[in-house]
């Protein structure tokens, strides 16, 4: 399973619906699927997800503040289904445990369509709330996943 940081209200599947072509995708949806120098960043969940909140931690707090983070869990298969390439990009999160966890899939315009068919399609998204973040972000200071300074950064907001 593979994981990417979404504006979650941008993946509800019924608000689409009805506007929507057949086979086609909400704008707003892929404009959550941004890419740099054609490489879209995702993460790998483990098979039972326990590294999920993590993951989503370690973007979380690259940010500039602690929020909700809203995200998509989707199959691999779905990369592999559209002819998307995966790259062993390690990560640059603060949390270098997690970064290995990292991947990149290089992207064209019609990849960045299907991958976002196929997620809409079959993926499932989902929401960290800024409480839980603000918990996960004292625990990884806690248990040494992530350096002190990232829990400074975001008590003085």
């Amino acid at each position: 399973m593979l994981l990417r940081t979404v504006r979650q209200n941008r993946w509800y599947k019924a608000d689409a619906a009805p506007f929507l072509e057949k086979d086609d995708v909400p704008a707003d949806s892929v404009n959550d699927l941004i890419t740099t120098g054609n490489l879209l960043s995702v993460w790998i969940l483990t098979d039972d997800r326990s590294n999920l909140e993590r993951v989503v931690r370690a973007v979380a707090v690259g940010r500039s503040h602690i929020d909700n983070a809203g995200y998509v869990v989707f199959d691999s298969t779905a990369v592999e289904n559209a002819g998307i390439e995966m790259l062993e990009n390690i990560g640059e999160s603060p949390d270098a445990e997690a970064n290995a966890w990292h991947r990149d899939l290089s992207l064209s315009g019609n990849k960045m369509v299907a991958l976002a068919k196929a997620i809409l399609r079959d993926g499932e998204s989902g929401q960290v709330l800024k409480v839980r973040m603000r918990e996960l972000v004292d625990e990884g200071v806690q248990q040494g996943h992530l350096p002190a300074d990232v829990q400074k950064k975001f008590q003085k907001k």
